[in-house]
């Protein structure tokens, strides 16, 4: 009747819902019961989950794979030195033919691809980097990749437009090759002016937006508030996600100010994924935190965390586990109750599914069959402990287990 069962498992539905000790039966892809004794007759394997957690597959959805593990002896403490010390990542390569240049960013990003499905992850989100050295090869890395890693992972190419490599950049997207619109705002002298042209493009290939926001720590949430704005006036109500958004959490910024915003954007059903751990690297004792994620929660935002960069000029830590973001982020914002540390788990499971506008995801029936076992009871002690991933399932395929990847898949 099923290609494989697992039985025994403390299934996690999100919101804080736990169903105990039931089997999970799969049959092509899909998870066609989820009950109390399922047969294991005639079944091609059977996995044993020994009342320990199954949690849909985590979500990273947002990521800088292309230039990790790219640490530099420079030193980084704050947003602008890491951009500056990123630039300077260009001249490392100089002289490089481009097959050198497109080998080494396939090596990184590759490590960083199967880091993350070891740990449980089953879809990624990346921005891609296009600079003097790399140029456009970046993204065609990114889509060999895609194609490597289809039976074990989606990954989701975030692209920026900019002017050098526009024309090119936009064939690729007319081809298929650009999956969520990006870009940098803040970042530029015209914020509104790029914000403009994200969502023109949007509109133009009919695609999701996921812009970097108010990565500052100065009372001023003007791009946010416009990214509001503009997600009203073209429809996207729920395909809009506006990562850092870290001015929220300025020193002398209203309670009242923020609470008005945050309705603002709960109203056209805004996603903010919460860097933690990058931006808390990228701070001192005297200046911003990452986003207020309480106050955004309980303005009914949907958040989620993310991973952000791993081991280059911006943060020289990551190890692509999702577990350990959702434990750094409840220890920052104090979230130590069962309802929090659930809700913890909810921001890399449920709450980028609906970031990533992912389909049939979780662990009803009709849904993929992704998900890990994980080596702790319930979400909040998985979170708690960081618990290991010990069984990977992509498509119901066992694609990893005990830290190791099932090579047999690749393409």
């Amino acid at each position: 009747m099923y290609d494989s069962i697992v039985k025994n498992g403390n299934l996690y539905l999100g919101n804080g819902k736990i169903k105990m000790d039931v089997d999970i039966a799969v049959k092509d892809g899909k998870i066609a019961k989820v009950g109390s004794g399922l047969d294991e007759k005639q079944v091609g394997a059977s996995y044993d989950a020994q009342r320990k957690l199954v949690v849909p597959g985590f979500m990273d959805t947002h990521m800088h794979i292309d230039k990790a593990f790219t640490m530099q002896n420079d030193a980084t403490v704050s947003l602008i030195e890491a951009c500056a010390n990123s630039d300077r990542l260009t001249d490392s390569y100089y002289g490089w033919s481009d097959a050198q240049i497109y080998e080494e960013i396939l090596a990184h990003a590759g490590k960083v691809v199967e880091m993350c499905i070891v740990h449980g992850t089953t879809l990624l989100k990346t921005n891609v980097l296009f600079n003097r050295e790399w140029g456009t090869l970046v993204l065609k890395a990114m889509n060999e990749l895609k194609v490597k890693y289809a039976e074990y992972i989606t990954i989701l190419s975030c692209v920026s437009f900019p002017d050098e490599f526009r024309e090119e950049l936009l064939r690729a997207a007319s081809r298929g090759e650009v999956d969520v619109i990006g870009g940098y705002p803040h970042l530029c002298p015209d914020y509104r002016a790029v914000t403009d042209d994200c969502f023109a493009l949007a509109e133009r290939f009919q695609l999701p937006v996921d812009l970097h926001c108010d990565e500052s720590d100065v009372t001023n949430l003007d791009c946010f508030r416009y990214i509001i704005e503009c997600t009203k006036k073209y429809g996207m109500q729920g395909k809009v996600t506006c990562g850092h958004v870290t001015g929220s959490n300025a020193t002398d910024i209203s309670e009242e100010m923020l609470a008005e915003i945050l309705k603002e954007a709960a109203e056209v059903k805004m996603n903010v994924t919460s860097l933690t751990s990058c931006n808390m690297y990228l701070m001192n004792m005297t200046r911003r935190g990452p986003a207020r994620v309480r106050q955004m929660v309980e303005a009914g935002l949907n958040v989620s965390v993310a991973s952000d960069n791993i081991r280059d000029t911006f943060r020289p830590f990551g190890n692509c586990n999702l577990l350990e973001e959702a434990l750094l982020t409840a220890r920052v914002h104090r979230f130590g109750t069962t309802r929090w540390l659930r809700e913890v788990m909810d921001m890399i499971t449920y709450h980028p599914a609906k970031n990533a506008l992912a389909e049939n995801y979780g662990l009803e029936e009709g849904s993929y069959a992704d998900f890990s076992i994980i080596d702790a009871p319930t979400p909040e002690e998985a979170v708690l402990s960081r618990a290991s991933s010990q069984y990977v399932f992509r498509r119901g395929r066992l694609v990893a287990q005990d830290g190791e990847l099932i090579r047999e898949y690749l393409h």
